[in-house]
């Protein structure tokens, strides 16, 4: 427990009454997580709060909110609603960008906000920012923001605590995974996590949707620069074809990364104005974060992502190009030599 970075938060929090929780748009495990087991603890020191968020809760987390507390925005319906909050907390996002349509009311709002991540942060956005590369999660802050502060680890904090550790960690297989993330899901499981129960929910309960779309997607998986680059599209006509929504296609960026010979993978994925983006993953070996950069994106060091301004048929050339050039040019300076093929 580091109890001084968590002072300025305690303090953040001090007086408020009604507080906004967001997070990213297409929210994960982490995300989703992290604002419930917030909530939880809102809830117990007396502070009201709402959660609001962009996109929709995929519904294989929908266990994690039984209480119904996450609602997705819409302006209409809730922009009065920020009127009446003193205080904001966005959680595992570091970028009012990926706020999606809430980026603007959150950004241009007349009440604080804080900010509690584990991404490399491109800027401060926020005067109350606690930003940790080296946490796993955004749930592990959370868990360290409770502990802190004792807080009443309920069944419902412990497993929104565990699913974010679990799915950010890729069930504790990434370079992410630290001696200390695994003393925190070990003390989550002393207190009660349905571990089985969540990832059961989480990894066995795929819809037929989602298997054909998998099925698909490793079907049409291209390899390059011998086969040390994969590369697949998952477009809208495939989302249409297989009946799958695009939030089933969560964890799929990571499938080439299960290949022996497979160095960088980039999944593209078409979004529904016809733009690209693109999921950059390594082995662990090659960093893509700065590949990410080069398109105006970001991430960790072995997984980052980038929203392009271009359809699939211009990105994929382009990013083809430069993660070749990329991989010839991390080659040559770690001594090994480029291998173009």
């Amino acid at each position: 427990m580091i109890q001084n970075r968590w002072e300025p938060v305690n303090r953040f929090l001090q007086n408020k009454k009604n507080i906004l929780i967001t997070t990213h748009l297409n929210p994960d495990g982490d995300a989703l997580g992290s604002e419930i087991a917030l909530a939880h603890y809102l809830q117990q020191i007396g502070i009201s709060f709402r959660i609001i968020n962009a996109d929709p809760t995929p519904s294989c987390f929908g266990f994690l909110d039984a209480q119904n507390w996450i609602a997705q925005f819409d302006s209409a319906q809730h922009s009065e609603l920020f009127a009446a909050f003193d205080g904001g907390i966005i959680l595992d996002v570091s970028d009012f960008e990926r706020l999606g349509d809430m980026q603007d009311i959150v950004k241009t709002a007349a009440f604080p906000i804080a900010c509690i991540d584990h991404h490399l942060a491109a800027a401060q956005v926020s005067a109350v920012q606690v930003v940790d590369e080296q946490c796993s999660s955004t749930g592990e802050l959370i868990y360290d923001l409770l502990a802190v502060n004792n807080a009443d680890f309920t069944r419902e904090i412990v497993d929104a605590l565990y699913t974010c550790i679990l799915t950010d960690t890729g069930s504790f297989r990434y370079s992410n995974t630290t001696p200390q993330t695994h003393k925190i899901a070990a003390d989550l499981l002393d207190r009660g996590a349905r571990f089985q129960f969540i990832f059961s929910r989480l990894y066995e309960s795929d819809s037929k949707s989602r298997l054909w779309l998998k099925g698909r997607l490793l079907a049409d998986m291209h390899f390059e620069y011998h086969d040390k680059f994969a590369w697949f599209v998952l477009s809208q006509d495939l989302l249409k074809e297989t009946g799958a929504n695009i939030w089933e296609a969560e964890g799929f960026s990571e499938l080439p990364r299960t290949v022996e010979s497979v160095e960088i993978s980039i999944m593209f994925t078409e979004a529904e104005d016809g733009s690209a983006k693109a999921s950059f993953r390594s082995k662990g070996n090659i960093p893509v974060n700065t590949l990410a950069e080069q398109f105006g994106g970001g991430g960790h060091k072995f997984a980052a992502g980038a929203a392009l301004p271009m359809t699939l048929e211009q990105a994929i050339p382009v990013l083809k190009k430069a993660t070749i050039k990329y991989l010839d040019d991390y080659l040559n300076d770690a001594g090994q030599g480029g291998r173009r093929k």
